[in-house]
């Protein structure tokens, strides 16, 4: 209130006041049609494939990851930051342009022919959004949240790297670049949730402070950053066990993180304790992980999505629903229809992992079904929260 002048604030449209109200709306919307295209595409309508990059398996992993995940991570971070440095964040015209660049890039890639031209726009609205989060952190010399510059700056590597490969210049597995990337967001997913759980468990059941140990806090998270470091050198460099030993430390030390976090008084309290089960999906897909290097019982696979449905795709929705309403000036509550959207989405993690695991001959059927729930379950939140995210705030604030 004080870093905003209002007047000037009101003559902006409503969805371009903070990062956290196009992204979340666009990449929600976005991640509903992405599902349905997956979920037809395995459901044997193959001419789907023209309208996936011409290259389904890529398209998908790419684009749930950079197009949907990058973009409610940016979207998070470009609205933290302002409360973070009490510098103001981005919106009007500059918002609108990097929105525009991450459209344009979600369309190039689903309509356009294979091209140098979306590795350049896509890649561009990446690091677009860094510079507009790296300048009031430097500016501020607020140097604890300054790690999230050169995170993005792997991510928008990262992103280059798969474009490569889509154009033929590189030669690499999707599988070799997926599971990096994934633990790329895990990491940010874990250093967001360590921050945010506690204080949101606390403050919403009215207990007592759950404070942070730093040596717990340590232990969990130099694992997670010498496992994705160990996935980014060559495989002739890092013996697959130890990717496993390093997977298996990950999940042990943030199981004894989240054990300090009083779970069960969340019960009953739909945005706490879905941010709890996505913490706790985290750190076994990370153990699902290492078991997979040591064991054929399960696989890589398995644990990516383990990882991306509950633990990335639950903390999302979880997340937006939250930050949606308190930077709008609401209560922190969801009506029934939210809280179906969450049982849908952690019900296509159960549709994804332990249909395929139990009954292999219903593979296709529980790809179809798993990319139906989340989609249904994002669908939920567009429509619920389309209202609260194109109307200004209703205390009259400006944001």
């Amino acid at each position: 209130m004080q870093i905003v002048d209002k007047s000037k604030e009101d003559k902006i449209p409503a969805i371009l006041r903070l990062g956290f109200r196009p992204f979340f709306l666009g990449a929600s919307t976005f991640s509903v049609l992405a599902m349905v295209i997956w979920a037809l595409f395995w459901s044997g309508q193959s001419q789907f494939s023209s309208i996936m990059y011409s290259n389904p398996i890529w398209w998908h992993s790419h684009e749930m990851l950079f197009g949907f995940s990058g973009a409610i991570i940016i979207g998070f971070l470009l609205t933290a930051v302002q409360n973070w440095t009490g510098q103001t964040g981005i919106k009007g015209t500059k918002l609108l342009v990097l929105f525009a660049l991450w459209l344009c890039a979600r369309l190039g890639l689903m309509f356009g022919s294979v091209s140098s031209i979306w590795l350049f726009v896509d890649t561009a609205w990446i690091f677009l959004a860094m510079y507009y989060l790296a300048v009031p952190i430097i500016k501020v010399k607020q140097y604890r949240n300054l790690f999230f510059v050169p995170v993005l700056s792997l991510f928008g590597m990262m992103n280059v790297k798969f474009h490569l490969v889509a154009l033929g210049a590189l030669h690499s597995s999707i599988s070799a670049l997926t599971l990096p990337i994934v633990l790329v967001v895990t990491l940010i997913t874990l250093v967001v949730g360590g921050r945010v759980i506690p204080f949101f468990t606390w403050r919403g059941t009215q207990t007592e402070q759950i404070t942070r140990v730093k040596v717990i806090e340590f232990a969990a998270l130099i694992p997670v950053w010498l496992l994705l470091l160990a996935t980014l050198m060559p495989s002739s460099l890092i013996p697959a066990k130890w990717v496993g030993v390093l997977a298996i430390i990950t999940a042990m030390t943030n199981l004894i993180r989240f054990s300090r976090w009083r779970s069960f008084s969340t019960l009953t309290n739909p945005l706490l304790w879905t941010l709890h089960l996505s913490y706790l999906s985290l750190i076994v897909g990370l153990l699902v992980l290492g078991l997979s290097e040591f064991s054929s019982v399960v696989n890589v696979s398995i644990a990516i999505h383990i990882l991306a449905i509950g633990g990335i795709g639950g903390m999302i929705l979880s997340m937006i629903s939250r930050v949606s309403l308190g930077h709008t000036g609401r209560t922190l509550k969801v009506n029934m229809i939210m809280q179906v959207a969450f049982i849908a989405l952690f019900t296509s993690l159960l549709v994804r992992v332990v249909l395929v695991y139990a009954i292999p001959s219903l593979t296709m059927n529980s790809y179809v079904l798993s990319a139906s729930l989340w989609a249904f379950a994002f669908a939920i939140f567009a429509i619920v929260y389309f209202p609260i995210l194109t109307k200004p705030r209703v205390d009259g604030h400006p944001g």
